[in-house]
């Protein structure tokens, strides 16, 4: 009779993969004492069978049924901030990626966005000098040593239509309150945070050396950020050799602008807003009251909590590459929030994420819903009740 080594060996044809991730965190696997915790948790548990605790059971011990589960994790993190262990789980899910990507195991979809990096700087494979088009007739000027404030906009800000007027909104509340700042149009790449979380550590390391060299030789000091995927990336994941710059989101910046009467909002914006903490904004980096005490300012504003909110926040389903793969109708993480904000009787979702905006608007248009609420960045709210809207 076999014993158990030759047992696992047998029905474990994955074992040679399982092996190689248990060398790169092999002491997260072993603090996990299956409580299924994360399970319980898990968003994913609203939708479909997706079940953490046991895929960390299977990488264990190297059982097929992993690699397609290996893709699901949208980094909300809401796993690993329950966990009685405190394990990191996304940091697992993302080792276990990086040894599916180097046995060419990955989603189609996810591959496209992955190569745009890598050739272009950008996840939507646009050409890279086309990057600064969006602000050609924006007062937005090129960043250069000196000036104080680097605004660091995001490739979703950058090539997608949709949230270039996000991108314009910010760069209006900016002039507005006077900062000195600037802008690195096509000499910026890509943060590389979806790389990074895809497990595709090369070319995270290749475009954070590319933008770290950027900022060194423009002697970058203070970074302004309207993506919280990109403000992690700098803050928490980009390893400076020194003088790291201060990496800063737009709304901690409004919200001391509006505190000390800089920017005064003063038109009504009469409509009941709710707001959803991105997990990247909140879980993992504590901004969850700056947001709250913006839309607080803005005359007409009725502020509803919905449910599930601040470090308890369901995730829009975009992070971890989750913008990029393509969701059946009925499994996607953002019907779940749209829905949740439809019951709390909101009128408008207000975020501080570019992902999230995507990854909610397109779920309303997918619920059918568009008659009954709509998704507005943070920039655009506070900039109706800054300036007039025009009749």
């Amino acid at each position: 009779m076999p014993g158990t080594i030759e047992l696992i060996k047998y029905t474990s044809p994955m074992l040679e993969i399982a092996q190689a991730v248990v060398e790169a965190k092999g002491e997260e696997l072993k603090k996990c004492y299956q409580c299924g915790t994360c399970t319980a948790v898990c968003p994913w548990g609203n939708l479909i069978d997706f079940n953490p605790r046991q895929f960390i059971e299977e990488i264990r011990l190297g059982f097929e049924g992993f690699e397609e589960n290996s893709w699901k994790c949208v980094n909300c993190r809401l796993c690993q901030d329950k966990c009685p262990n405190q394990i990191d789980i996304p940091q697992l899910f993302q080792s276990v990626r990086s040894i599916l990507l180097a046995w060419q195991s990955c989603p189609s979809e996810l591959n496209f966005a992955l190569a745009g990096i890598r050739s272009q700087g950008n996840p939507w494979q646009e050409d890279k000098e086309k990057r600064g088009e969006w602000a050609k007739d924006v007062a937005l000027p090129e960043f250069t040593p000196g000036t104080e404030y680097l605004f660091f906009n995001c490739c979703a800000n950058d090539y997608d239509t949709r949230n270039q007027a996000i991108a314009e909104a910010a760069v209006e509340i900016l002039n507005t309150a006077g900062l000195n700042f600037g802008y690195l149009g096509n000499k910026a790449t890509c943060c590389g945070d979806m790389a990074y979380t895809a497990g595709e550590n090369e070319i995270f390391q290749s475009t954070s050396a590319k933008n770290m060299q950027t900022f060194t030789e423009l002697q970058v000091e203070k970074i302004l950020t309207l993506s919280p995927h990109c403000l992690n990336a700098f803050k928490n994941r980009y390893e400076f050799e020194k003088n790291r710059p201060t990496s800063t989101h737009l709304v901690e910046t409004y919200s001391e602008l509006v505190k000390n009467e800089i920017l005064k909002p003063q038109f009504e914006v009469n409509a009941k807003v709710t707001y959803h903490d991105p997990c990247y904004l909140g879980r993992y980096n504590g901004i969850f009251d700056a947001p709250r005490d913006i839309l607080q300012a803005i005359p007409g504003v009725e502020l509803i909590e919905m449910n599930h909110n601040r470090e308890h926040s369901f995730c829009c389903g975009g992070g971890g590459g989750g913008a990029w793969l393509d969701t059946v109708k009925g499994e996607r993480l953002g019907d779940l929030r749209v829905l949740e904000a439809v019951e709390a009787s909101a009128e408008v979702i207000v975020t501080a994420c570019p992902y999230c905006v995507q990854m909610l608007e397109a779920s309303i248009v997918g619920l059918g819903i568009e008659d009954k609420i709509k998704v507005m960045e943070i920039s655009e709210i506070l900039l109706s009740s800054l300036k007039q809207e025009e009749k």
